[in-house]
């Protein structure tokens, strides 16, 4: 039977389902079933991850790569289930702070909304400097695609326009991701079937074939799948709206599995068609470079390559705008519950956290800035410490499903509330272990930034933050 709602809500930042705008609130019921899928999608930038992976998943599987992006999609799906059980009972756009302040104390549920802070800031130095040198690369101007400098200038204007869309309110921001979006997808899966259909290339020559060096071995698997995995994150994006969409308690979790399933057929399906069409050779000579751009001649002919660029270029900026709309409500969140300054909790006439926009853009493009202009190891390293980073609190929000509802006195469900929860934070406890293992000094480095400076935060503020029941 179905556990009744609360008759009002739990906290000064929660919305039951049809409620009125308020001033200060969030724009309720503004997002739907559909534009919460195309979120949780364009925040995974795929055509820009699979360019950048597929070679490096071929050197490691070879044929495997299709098999493996669809079998790490399972334990993303675990975390999926566990956030929408702790969205149903809690629907608040902090997500992984609200949701394990309540079992762990607000201390812990703190440092939990920083990491998705800290992560989301890294990964935008990625993202900022792949749209930058691809838009350099659209408008042939190559010269300035390897200069730091010029890449640092355009990454950080096109940061501001995507800020400036989501400061703009919700709706212009789902506009603006399913047009986007749609131009991604279309020329992503263009390029499956153009390589699916077209005869195979020549096979490669046996002398010096990388396909020797495939590392089939357990460790070899086990770095392809900590790579796959991490192709779907993003997905939670959806959640991060659930204040805003139609039901707020059912439509993220929704969106969520639906993106999930369209991502598995459209990332197995381009690795497979890939692989057909170059071979495992080829794939695993490309190696971490743009899959897209090595064959976009031969593929789609001489203009091939600008198409293709431009395709990497609006995933990119699509994800960077998907990525600052939940860092923005985690410290919108985080900010009415008394946990960052206030300001940050102010709402515009838009319904949108425009204070929390523009300081997190701030501050994403003062650290992107610093990286590019340091070296390219930095920013590398930045993607190892991301994936820390995402695991730990992918681990942590599974952990406190358990918790979260027995200590309310909820037995009900126990799959779906501790055997899949603590199913999902072992695999993710498991990947932050292996992560810490083969990550470099730098990598370790900046997780230990992270961390240290949200506990510095705490303790310079003076805040109490103890565990409490609401």
């Amino acid at each position: 039977m179905p556990e009744p709602r609360p008759a009002a809500p739990a906290h000064p930042g929660q919305r039951l389902p049809g409620a009125a705008p308020q001033p200060g609130r969030l724009a309720p019921r503004s997002v739907g079933l559909a534009v919460s899928t195309v979120f949780s999608l364009a925040s995974t930038a795929p055509a820009y991850s699979l360019a950048v992976t597929v070679g490096l998943l071929a050197s490691l599987v070879a044929e495997a790569t299709p098999l493996l992006l669809a079998l790490s999609a399972v334990p993303v799906v675990l975390v999926v289930l566990a956030f929408g059980e702790l969205n149903a009972a809690e629907p608040d756009c902090g997500t992984c702070y609200a949701w394990t302040s309540k079992p762990f104390g607000r201390r812990v549920g703190f440092l939990g909304g920083w990491v998705v802070i800290a992560a989301c800031v890294l990964v935008m130095t990625n993202l900022m400097q792949a749209a930058a040198i691809y838009l350099y690369t659209v408008v042939g101007l190559d010269a300035l695609a390897d200069s730091r400098l010029a890449q640092a200038a355009a990454g950080i204007v096109l940061l501001v326009v995507m800020a400036g869309l989501a400061s703009r309110g919700i709706t212009l921001a789902a506009r603006t991701q399913v047009v986007l979006f749609t131009v991604e997808a279309v020329l992503l899966v263009g390029f499956a079937v153009r390589a699916a259909a077209v005869d195979p290339l020549a096979p490669a020559s046996p002398a010096g074939s990388p396909a020797a060096g495939v590392d089939l071995t357990t460790s070899g698997v086990v770095a392809a799948f900590l790579v796959a995995v991490f192709l779907y994150w993003g997905w939670d994006s959806s959640f991060s709206v659930n204040e805003e969409s139609h039901d707020p308690a059912g439509t993220p979790v929704r969106a969520a599995l639906a993106a999930m399933a369209v991502l598995v057929v459209l990332y197995a399906g381009f690795a497979w068609a890939v692989t057909s069409y170059a071979g495992v050779d080829r794939l695993a000579a490309v190696g971490e470079d743009d899959v897209l751009a090595v064959f976009a001649t031969s593929l789609m002919g001489s203009a091939g390559g600008t198409v293709l660029a431009g395709a990497v270029l609006v995933s990119a900026l699509a994800s960077a705008q998907t990525t600052i709309l939940p860092s923005a409500r985690s410290m919108f969140s985080m900010s009415r519950r008394g946990d960052l300054p206030p300001a940050l909790s102010r709402v515009s006439s838009h319904g949108s956290p425009a204070v929390a926009t523009w300081v997190f853009t701030a501050l994403a493009a003062f650290v992107y800035a610093v990286l590019v202009l340091t070296s390219e190891a930095v920013l590398a390293d930045s993607v190892a410490a991301t994936a820390m980073l995402v695991s730990s609190y992918y681990a942590l929000t599974c952990a406190a499903v358990p918790f979260y509802f027995g200590r309310r006195g909820r037995a009900e469900r126990p799959a779906r509330r501790v055997v899949l929860p603590l199913t999902a934070a072992g695999t993710f406890t498991t990947a932050l272990v292996l992560s810490v293992r083969d990550s470099s000094t730098t990598s370790l480095a900046a997780v230990a930034v992270v961390l240290g400076s949200g506990l510095a935060y705490l303790t310079l503020t003076h805040r109490s933050i103890r565990k409490q029941d609401r």
